[in-house]
C-alpha cells in the first residue's frame, strides 16, 4: 500500500495524503521552507562554523571556546526547533511528520549541548 506524504498511513494509490488536514499541513510546511531557506541555511553554515572554531580554541582558552561552543550550538539548536528542515531523502524515507520529529529531537540535543558548553564557560 502506499502511505500519507505527510503522517505515513496507508491509502490508496490514487492519493497522496490521507486528508485535508495532511495536506493543508504539508504545503505550509514547504512553502514556509522554500520561503526562509537562505536564513535556515545561513544560521546552520555560520552555527556550524562558530562550533568548529569554540573547539580549536578551547584547547588554547577554555572561557572563550566554550562560550564560541555554546553560541553556535544555541543558534542552531534554536532556529532547527523553530524551523525544522529535514533533508529531501529523511522525507521521503520516514514521510514529513516522522522527518521533523527526528530534526526536532537533534535540535533538543544540540540545544543541550550548548548549555553544558555555557555551563563549562561559567565555571
Amino acid at each position: 500500500m502506499k502511505k500519507c506524504e505527510y503522517c505515513a498511513k496507508e491509502i490508496s494509490y490514487h492519493d497522496l495524503y490521507c486528508c485535508e488536514d495532511c495536506e493543508n499541513k504539508a504545503t505550509e510546511y514547504f512553502a514556509k521552507r522554500a520561503k526562509l531557506q537562505a536564513l535556515i541555511s545561513a544560521v546552520n553554515i555560520v552555527g556550524t562554523c562558530i562550533i568548529a572554531v569554540g573547539i580549536f580554541l578551547f584547547a588554547i582558552t577554555n572561557l572563550v571556546g566554550a562560550l564560541l561552543m555554546a553560541t553556535g550550538s544555541l543558534s542552531v539548536g534554536i532556529m532547527t526547533l523553530l524551523l525544522p528542515c529535514p533533508t529531501d531523502n529523511m522525507i521521503k524515507k520516514n514521510k514529513l511528520k516522522k522527518a521533523m520529529s527526528f530534526v526536532r529531537l537533534f535540535s533538543i540535543v544540540l540545544f543541550a549541548f550548548g548549555i553544558g558548553a555555557l555551563i563549562v564557560a561559567l565555571i
